[in-house]
């Protein structure tokens, strides 16, 4: 049983607020432009996490959590650390391999898009859960409970919020069962990175560069020219085996992260 934690109802009601401001409708507010429902989603998806990030880090700096979040360190630490989790990069291509996806149709600028708003939903996701809810929580639990309590509590808020893709029009509940798993461990294996490399601007392009690499099937214009829907139970399947490597060897990072210097970290 996870202990309670004081800072446990604050960081809900953050949550909470990073939910709504994700069901707002921001790409309605480019209505007049004229653009298709492609740049439409994603280009409102870069407004709205942009309006998440500004908010987090004013969270992050009004908590005093500047350096524990990792804010005010560009370089990270045991660098191997970010280099591991590269592999699932290729998870994508591989997949749209096997399932013979073609893009010779696929306009540049729509890839473009697509990088920019994958990339702002690594980094607001990374700036609210990791970033802010996991420093909160750290700081809220006692001095002699482990630190992988607030590291699961955190992370499991963030793959819990996974659910909500069930709402999308073309979900499948095992696949969304599956990213609920995933990005849970994904969740715990970034905030021991976090802690271990003391900057968030790698697991933020991280994080981005992956969901970029597992979206390109969004993209107006691709062909697919294989049935897929065969496919789901399968991709759901591997998607959670293939972080498990990731997720087993961050744990083992856990004992090397000491929690005195951590605390340090937080801005008086």
């Amino acid at each position: 049983m996870i202990p309670s934690n004081p800072n446990l109802g604050s960081s809900i009601a953050v949550v909470g607020g990073f939910l709504f401001l994700l069901l707002l409708p921001f790409d309605q507010l480019l209505t007049p432009f004229g653009l298709n429902e492609f740049k439409m989603q994603y280009i409102g998806d870069i407004l709205k996490n942009s309006v998440i990030i500004i908010g987090g880090i004013f969270l992050i700096i009004q908590f005093g959590y500047t350096k524990i979040s990792g804010l005010t360190q560009f370089k990270p630490k045991h660098t191997i650390l970010v280099l591991i989790p590269l592999y699932f990069i290729l998870a994508g291509p591989a997949e749209y391999i096997v399932l013979g996806y073609q893009f010779d149709n696929v306009n540049p600028i729509n890839v473009l898009i697509l990088f920019l708003a994958m990339m702002s939903v690594g980094f607001s996701e990374e700036i609210i859960f990791r970033g802010f809810v996991l420093p909160h929580l750290i700081k809220g639990a006692h001095s002699e409970q482990s630190l992988l309590a607030p590291i699961v509590l955190s992370a499991f808020m963030f793959g819990v919020l996974h659910f909500f893709n069930l709402f999308q029009t073309d979900s499948h509940f095992v696949t969304v069962l599956a990213q609920v798993i995933y990005a849970t461990m994904f969740g715990v294996g970034f905030a021991i990175m976090l802690l271990r490399t003391g900057s968030i601007y790698p697991i933020g392009f991280l994080h981005g560069i992956i969901n970029f690499a597992s979206n390109w099937d969004d993209l107006p214009g691709t062909v697919i020219t294989k049935e897929i829907a065969n496919f789901r139970t399968y991709e759901a399947i591997v998607s959670v085996l293939i972080v498990l490597p990731f997720f087993f060897y961050m744990l083992k990072q856990l004992p090397k992260i000491d929690r005195k210097s951590l605390m340090e970290r937080y801005n008086t």
